[in-house]
Order: C-alpha cells, then structure tokens, then sequence
C-alpha cells in the first residue's frame, strides 16, 4: 500500500490528481499541502494540511510517505521576480532535500515544456532527447529549467530516491492559469507578423492522469505529456475567437517590454518567442509505458476557451464581459486601451492623447 505527499494539492492538477489516486486501490493515503484548503474537494484517503512549503516541517510531513509529488509552483508571470525564484526554484529544492531525508522513494516534479524554449531551429516535434533552451526574460521558463538543472545533479547524488520530470504543454482545464491564459483574455490576441508556430495543450486531467500513471509505474527521468498532435496557429486563433492584432516583431518586443517595466503588460517580452517559434512535444516515450491521453488539443482549448471567453482583462482590471452589454463592451475595452497608452505617454513625459 503506498501513501503520497502532494505539494500545491489544492491546484488545478492537484485536485485531479487525488481524485485519480482515490480511485487507486493500492494508495493507502494521500498528505495534502497547500497555502489554502481544495474547497469541495472530498477524499476518505485525503490529509490536508496548510501551509507552504517554506514554513512547514517537510521532512516530519513526508515521513512514512513513499512518494511526494511536488505541484506548488507558479507558472503565471510575476514583477516580484526574488518571491517568484523562492517559490518556484528555492521551494523545489527544499521538497527534493526533505523528500530525501524523510527517506521517500519517489519523487515526481512537475516542470513544463517551456524549458525547451520556443526557436526556429527546434526539433518538431521535442523530444526528451531535445536540447533545453529556455528563452530569457520569462521567469517561468527560466524557473523551470533552473529546477530541472538542479534535480539532474540530487538524483545523481541520491540513488536511493527515483526522480520523475514531467514536462507538460500549454496547462488547459478548469483553474489552469498561464501566461497565455492572461492572452485570452486581452482585448485582442496578440500575434507576431510572419510568425504562426503550431500548438499543443494538455489537459490537467490528462497530466494528473500522467502522474498517478508515473508513481504506479514507478518511472523515472523525464517525460513530455501533452494531447498527441497539434493545431495550427489559425486553428487556434479561430478556436479562442477574441479578434488578432498583429504587431511587427520589433514593435511587438519594445512595447511588450516598456508595458512589463511600467507594470500594465500582460507578460515580459521573454513569452513572445513562444507566440513566434514552435515547441511542440512528441508523447511517444510516456504512450511507450502505456500512458494514453484522454483529450484532444481540441477538447483541450475549448475547455480553455470555456473558462476564460466571459472574461475581459486590461491591466489592472479583468471584469465579465456579460456584465457590459451591447456597445458598452466595445466602449470599456477601447476606453481601458487609451487609459494605457496615456499611462506610456506620461512616462515618456509627452502630452496624453485624449480620451
């Protein structure tokens, strides 16, 4: 009988994940964490505890725990960059040390594709094998690929503990919150002249899936989990149906940045590779175990597109787009536009342009 630890249970994959170990009868006990509690959330195997993984004992909650699954981490960008590192890269390690000292066998990170980076000369589609190139400027990616670095060099130095990557695509699914989410739900979606990469989702039932297949199996290294195949750019941009706005590279990048720097940018400039180049997965060594996705990149997006099509977001307001009716929608849309350019145009100490 095995018990699992998970970190960030509470989560859109955490809370798929406990109801997929439940199911399981050879999971004895699921210890939960989390900052806050997973609200309607009910499993007989389930101890929940709160707290982050920086203020609690981890090696006392992870004892008597065979594997410990490590969830807790942010992929949604962030100006407070030292909090994000301590959260994302800091707190990785510290649940890899403890789950060492607590004597677990297992431990499954979940990290993300983005450490693959998004480049012309990508293999299409990346493979584990493939080189690690997380584009700059992006803290998730950054974040990401910091991690796998580090946990490369403690699974070496520590046999005894199987470690598990698990690299998924673009997260789709009820609570997933991206970079690219914050895109959806912009006024217009953002594309780069010239530049229509492919694109690939997975759906958090299909990556919790992926891990209880993991810590059943008992696997180890890195694997891609993604719906199979892609869909095209336009695809992709006809599925979220907000309406493109396409911006010269160059344009695309200066103002990406200065909107970032004045803190009324959706991401840093970093993301935009990832709307430019393709970083598409090949799931073959996972489907090789017996792993099958559940879920299209169709069924995916559209369960993106579900959640996020209602919501209107500008910088510092995000608002239902059902609450403004008629004309009202197009008028508050266009009014939040010009309050942000005037916003720039202060900055660069010339006169506003007029409302």
């Amino acid at each position: 009988m095995t018990t699992v630890a998970v970190t960030g249970v509470a989560g859109a994959v955490g809370r798929r994940l406990v109801a997929a170990l439940d199911a399981h009868d050879d999971v004895r006990r699921i210890v939960g964490l989390d900052v806050r509690a997973p609200a309607g959330l009910t499993s007989p195997k389930l101890a929940f505890r709160a707290g982050d993984v920086g203020d609690v004992d981890l090696v006392d909650l992870f004892d008597g725990a065979d594997v410990v699954v490590h969830l807790a981490s942010e992929q949604a960008p962030s100006r407070d960059e030292a909090a994000r590192h301590a959260n994302n890269v800091e707190g990785a390690r510290t649940v890899a040390r403890a789950a060492a000292a607590a004597g677990v066998g297992q431990l499954v990170h979940l990290s993300s594709a983005l450490v693959y980076g998004a480049h012309s000369d990508n293999d299409l589609p990346l493979t584990e094998d493939s080189p690690l190139r997380a584009n700059p400027y992006f803290d998730a990616a950054e974040h990401a690929l910091e991690v796998e670095e580090w946990l490369a060099d403690f699974a070496t130095s520590h046999p005894d503990l199987a470690v598990a990557v698990l690299r998924p695509a673009v997260l789709a699914g009820h609570g997933a919150h991206s970079a690219l989410t914050r895109l959806m739900e912009a006024p217009r979606f953002p594309t780069i002249k010239g530049h229509k990469p492919p694109m690939q989702f997975a759906h958090t039932d299909d990556v919790a899936g992926a891990v209880a297949h993991v810590i059943g199996h008992r696997l180890s290294g890195p694997y891609n989990v993604a719906s199979e195949g892609w869909l095209s750019f336009d695809e992709v941009t006809a599925l979220v149906d907000r309406g493109l706005i396409e911006l010269p590279e160059e344009v695309a990048f200066s103002s990406t940045e200065r909107l970032w720097e004045l803190g009324l940018g959706y991401a840093p400039p970093g993301q935009l590779h990832y709307l430019m180049h393709p970083w598409v997965l090949s799931v073959d060594k996972l489907l090789a175990t017996g792993w099958r996705p559940q879920h299209s990149n169709r069924d995916a997006l559209d369960a993106l597109v579900a959640e996020h099509a209602d919501w209107l977001r500008v910088p510092g307001v995000r608002v239902r787009r059902s609450m403004l009716r008629g004309g009202l929608a197009t008028a508050g849309a266009a009014l939040a536009v010009l309050l942000v350019l005037a916003r720039i145009w202060r900055h660069r100490g010339g006169p506003a342009p007029d409302a």
